[in-house]
């Protein structure tokens, strides 16, 4: 995987997670949070995705 990519894609999901919760929530500490859980959420779901298609590649 290219190293640009990666350095592009993980603020990406970190902007949309945060501009999501925003849009959901009014109080900072709970954006904060509940972005901070979604971000988590979705880089270990990407990675167990990638993980999954890198071992059915092979």
């Amino acid at each position: 995987m290219d190293v640009t990519l990666i350095t592009q894609a993980i603020p990406l999901i970190a902007m949309i997670c945060l501009v999501y919760c925003a849009s959901r929530f009014e109080l900072r500490e709970k954006i904060l949070k509940t972005s901070a859980v979604m971000f988590g959420k979705t880089i270990a779901f990407l990675s167990v995705l990638y993980g999954l298609l890198l071992w059915i590649s092979r």
